[in-house]
């Protein structure tokens, strides 16, 4: 059910819809400010904003027919009806990558410069669409929470079943919702204090990105394992296509700055430890989420160690860049 917020005549305005434009508005005007602090031009960041848009929506809604082809009357019904059936957000990383490139070329501006104006926004856009699902009852974490005392936000949030019953589950979009409003404010900072820094191997510009995108999969496959209602490939139907896209991304950062780090430092003792230990972390959330489908009772201690997991893939992908940094890392920290 998706609460109404307002009648204006015979028009009908619901309050996860008020939430999401009211985000992205605060997305856009972060980033504009963002843009022109940076050097950029406005109409870069407008047309990368509109581009992404018009790219998201159905990259978006194409991911989720090929996922649920049950769903759809066929693939012009899915790109044609936008009525029903949903979306697999992933696919806004392509089609923000897409904009960006296209809205640079358009304006003659810097692809990277603008993904780095536009990072601290992104996070906030994101945050308040999670936000807007505590209000259209999708909040579907698959934890049910029974403890009194912890039946109430920030960790749980009432649902309705079927029957009508009401019960309490883990919050997961309005927890994802304050973890990307951390991010953004973390990316704020990143941004100002971070991108002139010189480098040793590689460019200034697109580091802000970057790491950005870093602890965002990170966040995106944490969380999504706490849902109930997670897509999956068709051939697949153990890692959900989020946390497929989150871990690859994952690793081509860690190849990027990688390839960096070795060029500016040459090998060192310390690359083939952080490679190894990189490893050991995926490994782990791979376990953690085995364990998590297979045992109900163990969601503690598995997310637990999720959460460490994700955190040392991202904190690696960090050091790396920090490796390829022009200055100490006492300064560049």
């Amino acid at each position: 059910m998706n609460p109404i917020a307002v009648y204006i005549g015979s028009n009908v305005f619901y309050w996860s819809a008020i939430i999401i434009t009211v985000g992205l508005l605060a997305a856009l005007f972060m980033s504009l400010a963002l843009q022109l602090t940076n050097g950029g031009r406005m109409v870069s960041m407008l047309l990368f904003f509109s581009l992404t848009l018009l790219f998201s929506i159905p990259l978006c809604r194409i991911l989720h027919w090929y996922c649920h082809q049950e769903q759809y009357g066929g693939f012009m019904r899915a790109v044609t009806d936008y009525s029903t059936g949903s979306y697999v957000f992933s696919a806004a990383l392509p089609a923000a990558w897409i904009a960006a490139w296209i809205a640079a070329k358009l304006d003659d501006g810097d692809t990277a410069k603008l993904l780095d104006a536009a990072a601290p926004g992104a996070a906030l856009a994101v945050a308040f669409i999670r936000l807007s699902s505590l209000f259209n009852n999708a909040c579907r974490g698959k934890i049910t929470v029974t403890t009194g005392i912890l039946q109430h936000l920030p960790l749980a949030a009432a649902n309705t079943t079927s029957s009508g019953a009401v019960e309490f589950r883990f919050a997961t979009f309005f927890v994802h919702f304050l973890l990307l409003l951390l991010l953004c404010v973390c990316m704020l900072r990143f941004f100002c204090r971070r991108r002139n820094i010189p480098m040793k191997a590689g460019r200034s510009e697109g580091n802000t990105v970057c790491i950005f995108l870093a602890y965002f999969c990170a966040s995106e496959f944490l969380m999504d394992s706490t849902r109930y209602d997670s897509t999956f490939f068709p051939i697949n139907g153990f890692v959900s296509v989020v946390q497929i896209f989150s871990c690859v991304c994952i690793l081509l950062l860690l190849i990027r700055y990688s390839r960096l780090s070795v060029k500016a430092n040459g090998f060192r003792f310390w690359h083939g430890f952080l490679w190894v230990l990189f490893l050991a972390a995926l490994a782990g959330v791979g376990m953690t989420e085995y364990l998590i489908q297979r045992h109900g009772d163990w969601y503690l201690s598995c997310y637990i160690g999720m959460t460490l997991c994700c955190l040392v893939l991202a904190f690696i992908v960090h050091r790396f860049y920090l490796s390829c940094c022009g200055v100490q890392r006492s300064e560049a920290e």
